[in-house]
C-alpha cells in the first residue's frame, strides 16, 4: 500500500512521511506512528460524536517485528519527540517513557486529575516487554490499560491507607510501544485476548524496512520543525472545535458496512471485531483532522475501512493457534537462553528438560529439540560415561541460536 498517496503532501502526515523517508523504518510503522501523533495532539478534546458511544482518539499502537530489521525503536522515539515538542504549550497532558507499575500509573492519573481536572497521559515506550514485564507487581498492567482505554469521566477505587482512594477524572490514555513476535506469543495468551486488551490494540506487523541505510545523513531539521508545528496547530484546533461529525453520505456508508460485516471464527479477530467499528471511526476522524476538514467524509471512511481491515488481517497472523504456539514459544525462549549462557558446554538431556517441564511435556520437549536440530541450532550426541551403563544424551547450542528470526523459523513448524 502506498501510504503517501492517502494524504495530502502539505498535511501533517504528508510531511511526517516525508521526514521518515530517509529512515530504515517500515512504511507501516511510519503511517501508524503518524496517526498516533495526531491523536496525541488532540488529547481528550476531540472525539467522534456517535450517540451514546462517543469515540475518543486515543490509540494503543504496538509495533511488531524482529529486532533490528524495521527499526521499531526509531519509530517510537521519533513519534515521542514530536509529541514531546508540543508538551510545553499543552500543560494539561503528561508523557511517560519508562517502566512503570500499575500503582504508579494510577497515582500519575490521580495527580493530574487534582491539578487539571483531567488525566491525559501519553505513554511511548520502545520495549513492550520492559513496560508490561513479567514480574508479579506489574503483571496486571494489561488489565489496567483495558480499564483506562474507554476514557471514563470518573474513576474511583484502589489507593492506599496513606493516600486514600484513587480518584481520576476525564481519563485519556494514549499508548505506543513495540515488541517482537516471540514475546507477544509468550505474553498475549487466550486469557489476555478474552480479557479485551488485544481488541483495543493496533498491532502493526512488519519485517520490511523501506530501504537500507548504511551511512545515515543528518536529519532534515527544517522539515522536522514543520512537522512539530503542524502537530501544535492540530493541538490548538482540537481545543477550540466541537465534536467530529460524519457527513450524511459517510454515515449511511458506515451503517451499511457495519450491518454487512462477516464475523470471523479466529478468537483474536473476533475480539478485534468487537471494537472494529470504533477503530474505523477513529482512523477516519484522524484522517479528516489531518487534512483540516474536521468532518468525516466518505473518502475518509473508505480509506479507514481499508486500513483497519488490512491491519486486522496482518495482525491476526500473530495469534493463529496462539494457545498451542505460546507454550512452544516459552519453551524455546527458556532453552535458547540457557544454552547461550552455557556457551559450548554440553547439557545433559534430562537436565535441559527440567528447565521447561512446567510448560512442555516430554513429547513436546522432544519435538522442539527435533526442530532445533533440523535447522542446525543445536547439536545432539550421546556419551557413555565411565564406559558402563546406558549412554547419556547431551545437547549443545550452535551460533544459530543467536540468529535473527530464529523464533519465527521454529514457530512456523508448530503452526
Amino acid at each position: 500500500m502506498d501510504y503517501s498517496k492517502l494524504v495530502p503532501q502539505d498535511s501533517f502526515l504528508g510531511r511526517y512521511l516525508a521526514y521518515m523517508s530517509s529512515q530504515e523504518t517500515s512504511y507501516e510503522y511510519d503511517w501508524w506512528c503518524g496517526l498516533w501523533c495526531i491523536g496525541a495532539a488532540c488529547g481528550r478534546y476531540a472525539h467522534v460524536a456517535r450517540p451514546r458511544a462517543p469515540v475518543y482518539l486515543n490509540m494503543f499502537v504496538i509495533l511488531v517485528g524482529e529486532s533490528g530489521i524495521a527499526r521499531k525503536t526509531t519509530s517510537v522515539h521519533t513519534a515521542a519527540r514530536i509529541v514531546r515538542s508540543i508538551m510545553p504549550r499543552v500543560s494539561d497532558m503528561a508523557m511517560m517513557d519508562a517502566k512503570c507499575t500499575p500503582e504508579a500509573l494510577d497515582l500519575q492519573l490521580q495527580e493530574q486529575s487534582e491539578e487539571f481536572g483531567n488525566a491525559q497521559l501519553c505513554i511511548a515506550v520502545p520495549e513492550l516487554a520492559v513496560f508490561m514485564g513479567t514480574e508479579r507487581y506489574i503483571a496486571h498492567m494489561p488489565t489496567l490499560l483495558t480499564d483506562l482505554y474507554d476514557c471514563p469521566a470518573m474513576r474511583v477505587g484502589g489507593g492506599t491507607i496513606a493516600r486514600g482512594s484513587v480518584v481520576q477524572r476525564n481519563v485519556w490514555v494514549h499508548f505506543l510501544s513495540a515488541s517482537t513476535p516471540i514475546w507477544l506469543l509468550k505474553t498475549v495468551n487466550p486469557n489476555v485476548i478474552e480479557g479485551g486488551f488485544t481488541s483495543r490494540c493496533y498491532f502493526v506487523v512488519s519485517n520490511e524496512p523501506k530501504q537500507s541505510v548504511a551511512w545515515p545523513t543528518e536529519p532534515d531539521t527544517h522539515l522536522f520543525a514543520e512537522v512539530c508545528e503542524d502537530a501544535q496547530i492540530i493541538a490548538n484546533e482540537a481545543r477550540t472545535r466541537g465534536p467530529i461529525t460524519l457527513t450524511d453520505e459517510a454515515q449511511q456508508s458506515f451503517i451499511s458496512w457495519y450491518s454487512k460485516r462477516t464475523r470471523s471464527i479466529d478468537p483474536f479477530k473476533q475480539s478485534f471485531e468487537a471494537r472494529e467499528d470504533a477503530h474505523v471511526l477513529r482512523v477516519a476522524a484522524l484522517l479528516c483532522i489531518n487534512d483540516g476538514t474536521w468532518c468525516v467524509g466518505l473518502d475518509h471512511l473508505n480509506k479507514s475501512i481499508t486500513l483497519v481491515t488490512a491491519l486486522k488481517e496482518r495482525s491476526g497472523t500473530i495469534f493463529v493457534s496462539a494457545e498451542a504456539r505460546s507454550k512452544y514459544a516459552i519453551g524455546l525462549d527458556i532453552l535458547r537462553s540457557y544454552l547461550i549462557n552455557t556457551g559450548m558446554d554440553p547439557v545433559a538431556h534430562h537436565r535441559l528438560y527440567l528447565k521447561v517441564r512446567r510448560h512442555l511435556d516430554n513429547q513436546e520437549f522432544r519435538a522442539l529439540l527435533d526442530v532445533l536440530h533440523e535447522i542446525g541450532a543445536i547439536q545432539r550426541f550421546s556419551l557413555n560415561e565411565a564406559g558402563r551403563g546406558r549412554p547419556t544424551d547431551y545437547v549443545r547450542g550452535t551460533k544459530l541460536l543467536l540468529a535473527r528470526g530464529l523464533g519465527d523459523s521454529v514457530m512456523d513448524r508448530f503452526t
